[in-house]
């Protein structure tokens, strides 16, 4: 725990904690700007965190650069050390008259303390544990609708899962995120080795088709073996179905070419007859329609000669296009022909059945190395939608443990607080997101209220070990509910930093409970440093 902070620029040099409820107190007059919310920040400073220099620059402004020495003690060891604001990365490990002994880096620093604090098997950093609860004027944590936020633009995700880990519930989760991620990875592979042409990616109707062909390959390959004799007495009947599928596949490509020709020959025609109108061919008309007008007639021949010359450009282009693809059909047919000829040429050869069988052999390995592929993408495919759903189904089963457990604690505070009739707020956790339902009352005392039996919430129910809250979470509050909270923060056995002015307010029970826990009392005339800048 914290024991003590010094300061030699505080007007009370060194101020001492204790263990439980550490208050600060203010004045009866609730004086602003006296340092208050200033000394929290020092604390959470003191803590690691870097708040007090980008909120408080007035103090370095007014003071200068300067240094705090602090002291922890765990167990039955004291551990002293220094921070200063010139060099605030940079954190010195003192002695017990607080003389240097060697420097460390803030994230060694903050290691130290999560050790210490016995935070070890939590998967934070100390100061995502620690910085959400240190709520101080100044600070981005403030909002009562998003008690999880530790700054506006975090992700509500990313609460969520500080949350659990907070709670030591991570690892089942962790496992079942890594097997998604592996799931998701071995994806990706496939998908770039398919993409860069490494493998064969096919289709549902490619894979069936597959399927389809290798049976028929086994059957022929079967059939080979069963009736090998009577393939070495007669190879001409392999040589006959291999010239059957490629003359199939001529009579096919025949077919087309018919087919390309005719359109061929009528784009030819139409090129031959595609002429433009000569005004030659109009002058009959002048000799029985004198009164016709030339200009007119030379618009009509313009007009018919451009419509000639994109036609034609039209024509020219299918005639290219038809030649080219009638070329290449052409040299299929001679292909096969040349394939025909060979088979016709080898019966009788007994390499034939080789040949047949090394080439349905290549198929076969072709069309069993596609399924293969398919077949594989489609199982991992399925097993990252079953790695999925059980991680969103532990999610939500740890989440929805996590929210009974701190409503039920809410619920048990808000009645000691108030009574069993006063209806106690909700936290409902989802998986990417949460919210915190403040019921009929949304006054802004019974807001900060919530928020504050929140803190305490998760302080009773983890391994959370301190809270920081500011003057402002009690404005607003009714006394008699203030005065409670106070027996709540001192329950909870663990320590707890607190400012708060005008306690007499509260009660006189209250108030000799606030002052007997006061670490410091500020007022107007009696600020926390040498040098009071509010004039």
């Amino acid at each position: 725990m914290l024991t003590e902070i010094r300061c030699e620029m505080f007007r009370e040099k060194a101020i001492g904690f204790h263990t439980g409820l550490n208050v600060i107190l203010g004045d009866s007059v609730a004086t602003n700007s006296i340092g208050k919310s200033t000394l929290l920040m020092v604390i959470d400073f003191i803590y690691g965190g870097k708040s007090f220099l980008q909120h408080n620059k007035d103090v370095i402004e007014e003071l200068g650069h300067h240094e705090y020495f602090f002291t922890f003690k765990f167990g039955k060891d004291s551990f002293p050390f220094k921070r200063g604001t010139f060099k605030p990365d940079l954190i010195y490990r003192c002695d017990n008259k607080y003389a240097e002994i060697e420097p460390i880096s803030i994230e060694n620093y903050t290691t130290f303390l999560k050790a210490s604090y016995s935070l070890g098997d939590v998967d934070l950093s100390f100061r995502s544990i620690v910085s959400l609860f240190s709520r101080v004027w100044g600070k981005e944590n403030l909002d009562v609708k998003h008690p999880l936020h530790s700054f506006k633009r975090q992700k509500p995700s990313d609460c969520i899962t500080n949350t659990i880990k907070l709670f030591k519930k991570y690892e089942p989760i962790r496992l079942l995120a890594d097997n998604v991620k592996s799931k998701s990875e071995e994806i990706a592979t496939i998908n770039k080795a398919a993409k860069t042409g490494l493998i064969s990616k096919t289709t549902k109707t490619k894979y069936k088709e597959n399927i389809t062909k290798i049976l028929t390959i086994d059957a022929e390959i079967e059939e080979i073996k069963n009736n090998l004799k009577k393939y070495a007495v007669n190879i001409s009947e392999i040589a006959n179905r291999e010239v059957m599928e490629l003359k199939i596949e001529k009579d096919r490509l025949l077919s087309e070419k018919l087919r390309l020709d005719s359109r061929l020959l009528r784009v030819r025609n139409d090129l031959k007859q595609n002429k433009a109108i000569k005004s030659k061919h109009l002058e009959p008309l002048l000799k029985y329609f004198p009164n016709v007008s030339t200009s007119r007639l030379e618009e009509v021949e313009s007009f018919h000669s451009n419509i000639t010359k994109i036609l034609r450009k039209e024509l020219k282009s299918s005639e290219a296009e038809l030649t080219l693809i009638l070329s290449s059909i052409i040299e299929e047919i001679e292909m096969i022909d040349r394939k025909i000829s060979v088979s016709l040429a080898e019966i009788d050869n007994p390499n034939v059945v080789i040949d047949r069988v090394y080439e349905l052999s290549k198929d076969h390995s072709v069309a069993s190395k596609e399924i293969e592929y398919f077949e594989t993408d489609a199982q991992i495919k399925s097993d990252l939608r079953d790695a999925k759903e059980l991680l969103a189904a532990e999610k939500i089963r740890i989440l929805k443990l996590i929210e009974n457990i701190l409503n039920d604690k809410n619920r048990k505070n808000v009645t000691e607080i108030y009574s069993e009739e006063r209806r106690s707020p909700t936290l409902k956790l989802g998986q990417n997101n949460y919210n915190f339902e403040l019921v009929e009352d949304t006054g802004t005392g019974k807001a900060y209220s919530n928020l504050i039996l929140l803190d305490l919430a998760f302080l009773e129910t983890t391994v959370l070990p301190f809270l920081i809250h500011d003057s402002v979470l009690f404005k607003n509050i009714q006394n008699d509910a203030v005065a409670k909270l106070i027996k709540l923060y001192e329950s909870t056995g663990k320590q707890t930093f607190i400012a708060i002015d005008e306690i007499e307010k509260y009660g006189d029970v209250a108030e000799k409970k606030l002052k007997a826990k006061k670490v410091i009392q500020l007022d107007n005339n009696k600020v926390l440093y040498i040098k009071d800048w509010r004039k």
